[in-house]
């Protein structure tokens, strides 16, 4: 990944993170065992399956695109 790249997925992923953290009841946060578990069903609950959605979708975008020349 380039550098410039890297620094907004940095910057996003600082965002979402603060979102989820939101998210999640006080007593979720209150040692690393709990954070872990936490920060693990939003990815498997919301990250994972929204960016899985975008892969999805833009290669289904690229498909069609592909068939249609």
């Amino acid at each position: 990944m380039n550098p410039a790249n890297e620094q907004k997925l940095k910057y996003h992923l600082r965002e979402v993170a603060k979102l989820l953290k939101e998210e999640t009841p006080q007593e979720e946060l209150q040692n690393f065992e709990h954070i872990e578990l936490a920060a693990r069903k939003h990815i498997l609950e919301t990250v994972g399956p929204e960016i899985g959605t975008f892969f999805f979708l833009q290669g289904s975008l690229q498909s069609k695109e592909n068939n249609g020349k």
